[in-house]
């Protein structure tokens, strides 16, 4: 293999090894969100990644003692910041929507264009019965300077089925319809107790009429 042939394997294996947030562009701060829908709660995993050129920008967003370093506190403030901006509905209704862990990246990272800042929250929803139910979700955190992506992940508890999903052309909300189906536990259950009832009933009969043929009086 010549030397030209050998770069252009380079630059292919390396194009395929870039990852999704190294591809938008330097001006752009990409939020991408995942939902994952359960009957009683829905997660939400929220990764922010600021492109280089708006790095300094959105570093002095959480940094506000400019200090150089994002503390624990600062973290958890922007991080309520982001998640006050995003407004989560099932069926119709808003449900509250909790922290439960973030990560900063340092500004090294971020100044690269590869920092990444992952928030985990999640939000308890009433316990959906069988049948339709519907989410919306809408994300207008600094909209001046952002572009989004948001996508369901495919539910882990198999009642749940992902029906159509509806995006704003800017993917700033989304619109999700799906069905619970019933727990088919409680029939599996009637038929099985209905097979044993069946079972002691066709052993009972046997029974019976092998003690009607032992106590049957021989004919004169």
């Amino acid at each position: 293999m010549n030397e030209r042939r050998c770069f252009a394997a380079f630059a292919i294996l390396s194009a395929s090894l870039a990852t999704p947030a190294a591809a938008h562009r330097v001006d752009e701060y990409l939020q991408a969100t995942r939902l994952s829908i359960d009957t009683e709660r829905v997660d939400l995993e929220i990764d922010l990644t600021a492109g280089s050129a708006l790095a300094s920008q959105v570093f002095g967003w959480i940094d506000t003692n400019r200090n150089g370093e994002i503390s624990d506190a600062e973290g958890q403030a922007y991080a309520q910041q982001v998640l006050n901006s995003v407004v989560l509905k099932v069926d119709g209704w808003p449900v509250r929507i909790d922290l439960i862990e973030s990560t900063f990246p340092q500004f090294q990272d971020m100044s690269l264009g590869v920092g990444t800042i992952r928030l985990r929250a999640t939000a308890k929803v009433p316990a959906a019965n069988a049948g339709h139910h519907q989410i919306s979700f809408l994300n207008t955190h600094r909209t001046e300077s952002s572009v989004y992506l948001v996508n369901a992940l495919v539910p882990a508890n198999p009642r749940i089925q992902l029906a159509d999903q509806r995006r704003d052309r800017a993917q700033l909300g989304l619109i999700l319809d799906y069905q619970v189906v019933g727990d088919a536990t409680p029939a599996h259950s009637f038929i099985l107790l209905a097979g044993l009832v069946m079972a002691a009933a066709c052993l009972f009969l046997r029974r019976g009429r092998s003690l009607a043929h032992g106590t049957r009086q021989p004919s004169p």
